[in-house]
């Protein structure tokens, strides 16, 4: 009997070595994804995005929420490479028209423009991103080749504004939940999460210990203190007014996975 359970065991063993290779593997090719030129058309990135979700979901070696975490940032780095290269297309068509040299390039990339937001809007985009093209849009149109026209500095200023406002940066690759709340223990005291995700979380009621941003720190997170696990995470900012601390996780195969899985099994569907 000793045998047969330290066999299956060993068994248990080298599948779950097999899966975490798997996940650190695809891990790295989505880190490299997200890095993708923003001007550069992503339909090619796109492809081999869908490629890995196919292979993944071929993969027995995996579980369903692994299947479904490399779904879901796939998709997501896909929708945000596209809307990065419709940025960059913007901005070159904002170029060339103020230039009559550049008004053939400039049709040809108002054509790509309307392909792209039909992308975008396929893969899910925010209405903000929507409205923030269709004012764009209207700068362009209204801005003059010559460049000297009320309009178009009218234009100009209103597209300044529209940079000095722009938050695309902050766009998420993971979906975030608010509950349940998760124990997060930092260097021995246990704090609460605001929200969290399978990328990261962001702690609350945390004082300031002079975090700073790409600080690495260890941590244990769970459902509740009886029951953590070891992480090392990586600091994205401090709200110092807020006594509030976002880290995100340094690997994709992180136990994020597990806690979530341990959710589901006690009956706590994750809620945004």
């Amino acid at each position: 009997m000793t045998q047969v359970s330290n066999a299956r065991l060993a068994q248990q063993e080298a599948r779950e070595r097999q899966r975490q290779t798997w996940l650190e593997r695809a891990g790295k090719e989505l880190q490299v994804a997200e890095a993708w030129d923003a001007n550069k058309r992503p339909d090619g990135l796109a492809k081999r995005l869908e490629s890995m979700v196919e292979a993944s979901n071929k993969a027995e070696i995996l579980t369903h929420d692994d299947k479904s975490a490399i779904r879901d940032r796939a998709r997501s780095i896909t929708l945000r490479a596209y809307e990065k290269y419709l940025d960059s297309l913007l901005e070159r068509a904002m170029a060339a028209t103020r230039d009559r040299q550049r008004q053939e390039e400039k049709a040809a990339l108002l054509k790509e423009v309307n392909e792209i937001v039909s992308v975008v809007s396929r893969l899910g985009t925010s209405q903000a991103i929507k409205d923030s093209v269709k004012e764009r849009l209207g700068i362009i149109r209204e801005t003059s080749a010559a460049g000297d026209s009320t309009k178009a500095k009218e234009a100009a200023e209103r597209e300044a504004l529209r940079k000095e406002s722009s938050h695309q940066n902050e766009h998420r690759t993971f979906t975030r939940w608010l509950d349940p709340p998760l124990t997060v223990m930092v260097e021995g005291r246990a704090f609460s999460t605001i929200d969290w995700s399978l990328g990261g979380f962001l702690i609350g009621d945390i004082p300031d210990r002079g975090w700073k941003p790409a600080q690495q720190i260890d941590i244990k997170i769970g459902l509740d203190a009886a029951k953590l696990h070891a992480e090392r995470v990586e600091i994205v900012r401090y709200l110092a007014e807020e006594h509030r601390l976002a880290v995100k996780v340094r690997r994709f195969a992180s136990v994020l996975m597990q806690v979530k899985r341990e959710c589901e099994m006690a009956g706590l569907e994750p809620a945004e």
